[in-house]
C-alpha cells in the first residue's frame, strides 16, 4: 500500500469493493461477474494476462481474481508485473487454477499471489476467500491509517509527513517543480493548556487542525508534528506564493477566537518556510532549517513568518546555535540531563507502597529552565542521538537502582525506556550487562519499555536482546501498544512481561464506545498470552474505575500520580498520596 492510499482510508463506510476479473473463457468471467456483483462488489473484467495489468495501471482494485493459464502472459506472470506497481504491493490477488501440484502452486505463491482457489470452481468457497481476503485488506489500511495519523487532530503525523517531503526530495521527477515546506508553531497554546488543562487544549488543536486543512489548497499537505507543531508540505508552489500561502494561515490563526467554559481565548503562529528547488537535499537539511526559521519567527517577537534563504547569513547561524544536535550534544556534555519517576500502580489494590514506576527523562536548558522529553526527543530521534540519551538513562537508573536501602526490597520494577534507534546499537547488550555489575543490580527490578513500532522494525535484534536480557532477569513491556501496523499478529512471537496500551485509547473510554472495546480487546488478548496490561494516560477516576472492570492489570497517568523528580523518591511513599 503506498502513501497516497494511507490519506485516502476513510472512517466509517468505504466505498463498494472494487474486484478485477481476469479469465480468457468468457463464460467463466461472466459467472465470476455476476457472483460478485451479487455479492455487492463493483467489477471490472479483462480477458488476458496483459489486459490485466494495464487496467491495474488506471484502477485501484481491493482485490484481484486471475487466471492461472491466459495466452500472451499467463496469470502467474501478469501477477509478477502488477506486484511492480507501487499501489499493488500488497493488494490481494486469488489465483483460480486447474493446476493442483505442488510446484505450480509454488510459482504462483513466489510471484505474489496471496492464495489459490481451484477449478472447478465452488462458489460458496470462493465467496468465502474473496470476503476473508477483503477484510484482510481493511484491517491492513485501518492499522495502515492509525500509524501514519494523528490520532487526537486525524492529520497525518511526523512519520507520515518526513517520509513524503523525502520521497519529493528523492525523486528527480517530483524536485522538476518548486515546492516549499513550512513549520507552524503556536504562540500562548501553552496559555490554554496551563489556565483550562489538557482538555481544553486537545479540543483547540483539533480546531485549528481543521482551520488548516480548509484553508490549504487540496493538494497541500499539512501534518501534526507533535504537540503545538504543524508541518505543511506545499505542492508546486514558489516562493512568492508560498510566503501568500503562510501570511494567510497566520492571519488565519490569529483570527480565530477558540471558547471554552465561556472564556474566550486568541493564539499565535510562528512559521519558517523553506524553498525546495531542483536541487537534491537531504531531509534532515529541509527539516533542520525549517526548525531555524520557524525559531527566528519566534524570537523576533512570535506571530511572524519567517522565510529561510541559503544566504541569509544571520538564519544560517542560528541553525547552527539552535539546532536540536547542538543544543542535546551540549546538554550530554554538560549534564543537563535529569530523570523524573512515575509510578504504576495495580489497580487491583486501592493503596499500597510505590512498587513499580517508570523513569522519564528531562533536559535542562542553557537557562536552567527543564525542557519536556516532547520538545527535544523527537530531534535527537531524527539526528540519531537517542543511543547516547538513552545510556545517560541506563547508566543514571541502574545507579539509582544500585544505591537504595535495604528497606527498599519492597520494589517490583524500574521501567526504563528505550528507542527504536537504540535497538539498532550492536554494543548495547555488553554496554547494559556491565551497568549491571557495575551497579550490582538486581536483573528482576529492571524493566526495559521498546515500543511497538521501533520492535516491528528492529525484530531480528529486538529479539536478541529481548532474550539476552531476560535470560538474566530483566524484564520488557511493550509501550504505545495499538499504534503500529500489525499489532497483534507480532505480539504472539514477542516474549514481553508487560503490555502499555497507548493512551490515546485509554482516554475518553468511560464516553468512547470505541475506545471501551479497543482497551477491552488488547487487555483480552494480553491476558491469553499471559502477559500483564498497564493502562496509559490514566487521567481521572471514572477512567481508573473503567480500567479496574475491565480488568486491566496497572494504571498509570496524572489521575493517579504526576512525574517527580527522583532525588525526592521516598522508599515508603504511598502513590495515593502523591496524585495531584
Amino acid at each position: 500500500m503506498n502513501m497516497s492510499d494511507v490519506l485516502q482510508t476513510r472512517d466509517g463506510v468505504d466505498d463498494l469493493p472494487l474486484i478485477l476479473i481476469a479469465d480468457d473463457d468468457k463464460a467463466t468471467r461472466v459467472l465470476l461477474r455476476r457472483v460478485m456483483e451479487r455479492e455487492g462488489y463493483k467489477v471490472v473484467a479483462a480477458e488476458t494476462g496483459a489486459e490485466a495489468v494495464g487496467l491495474c495501471q488506471s484502477v485501484s482494485a481491493d482485490l484481484i481474481l486471475l487466471d492461472y493459464i491466459m495466452p500472451e502472459l499467463d496469470g502467474v506472470d501478469a501477477c509478477a508485473q502488477i506486484r511492480t506497481l507501487e499501489r499493488y504491493k500488497t493488494t490481494p490477488v486469488l489465483m483460480i487454477t486447474s493446476l493442483d501440484d505442488d510446484a505450480s502452486i509454488q510459482r504462483a505463491m513466489v510471484c505474489g499471489a496471496s492464495d489459490y482457489i481451484t477449478k472447478p470452481i465452488l462458489l460458496p468457497v470462493l465467496r468465502q476467500r474473496v470476503r476473508h481476503l477483503l477484510a484482510s485488506r481493511r484491517a491492513e489500511r485501518f492499522m495502515m491509517h492509525l500509524a501514519y495519523h494523528d490520532s487526537l487532530t486525524a492529520l497525518p503525523n511526523r512519520e507520515y509527513f518526513h517520509q513524503r517531503l523525502g520521497q519529493v526530495l528523492a525523486d528527480p521527477v517530483m524536485r522538476v517543480g518548486q515546492h516549499a515546506v513550512m513549520y507552524i508553531d503556536l504562540d500562548q497554546f501553552k496559555i490554554v493548556n496551563d489556565t483550562c488543562g489538557h482538555s481544553a487544549g486537545d479540543q483547540l488543536l483539533r480546531q485549528l487542525a481543521h482551520l488548516l486543512q480548509t484553508t490549504l489548497r487540496k493538494d497541500d499537505l499539512v501534518a501534526r508534528l507533535g504537540g503545538d507543531e504543524f508541518g505543511v508540505l506545499l505542492h508546486n508552489c514558489d516562493m512568492e506564493q508560498a510566503c501568500q500561502v503562510a501570511e494567510k494561515l497566520r492571519e488565519t490563526v490569529a483570527s480565530f477566537r477558540f471558547v471554552w467554559e465561556s472564556r474566550i481565548f486568541t493564539v499565535g503562529a510562528s512559521i519558517g518556510v523553506v524553498p525546495i528547488d531542483g536541487d537534491s537535499v537531504p531531509l534532515a537539511t529541509v527539516l533542520s532549517a525549517a526548525d531555524a526559521a520557524c525559531y527566528a519567527a519566534k524570537d523576533a517577537g512570535r506571530n511572524q513568518v519567517q522565510v529561510y534563504r541559503p544566504e541569509n547569513e544571520e538564519l544560517r547561524q542560528r541553525q547552527t546555535e539552535m539546532g536540536w544536535v547542538n543544543r542535546i550534544t551540549r546538554a550530554l556534555d554538560e549534564g543537563r540531563f535529569r530523570l523524573r519517576y512515575q509510578p504504576i500502580v495495580a489497580l487491583s489494590s486501592r493503596e499500597g507502597l510505590v512498587e513499580h514506576f517508570e523513569l522519564l527523562v528531562s533536559m535542562i536548558d542553557e537557562k536552567g529552565l527543564s525542557v519536556a522529553p516532547d520538545a527535544f526527543i523527537p530531534s535527537a530521534e531524527r539526528y540519531n542521538l537517542m543511543p547516547a540519551i538513552d545510556r545517560w538513562v541506563i547508566n543514571a537508573a541502574f545507579r539509582f537502582i544500585g544505591s537504595l536501602p535495604d528497606s527498599a526490597r519492597h520494589l517490583n520494577t524500574c521501567c526504563i525506556n528505550l528507542s527504536g534507534s537504540s535497538l539498532t546499537d550492536e554494543h548495547l547488550l555488553q554496554y547494559i550487562q556491565g551497568k549491571l555489575i557495575e551497579y550490582e543490580v538486581e536483573p528482576r527490578l529492571v524493566c526495559f519499555e521498546i515500543t511497538e513500532t521501533a520492535t516491528i522494525a528492529n525484530m531480528n535484534r529486538a529479539l536478541r536482546l529481548i532474550s539476552e536480557l531476560r535470560a538474566r532477569g530483566c524484564r520488557f513491556a511493550l509501550d504505545d501498544f495499538g499504534t503500529g501496523l500489525a499489532s497483534f499478529a507480532y505480539l504472539k512471537h514477542l516474549p514481553v512481561d508487560f503490555l502499555k496500551i497507548d493512551g490515546t485509547f485509554v482516554k475518553n473510554i468511560v464516553r468512547d464506545p470505541v475506545n471501551h472495546a479497543i482497551v477491552k480487546a488488547i487487555n483480552e488478548i494480553g491476558h491469553a498470552l499471559g502477559i500483564k496490561t498497564i493502562a496509559e494516560y490514566v487521567e481521572d477516576v471514572e477512567t481508573l474505575e473503567a480500567l479496574r472492570e475491565l480488568g486491566v492489570d496497572y494504571g498509570q497517568g496524572f489521575g493517579i500520580a504526576r512525574p517527580k523528580p527522583l532525588e525526592t523518591f521516598e522508599v515508603f511513599g504511598r502513590w495515593a498520596k502523591q496524585a495531584a
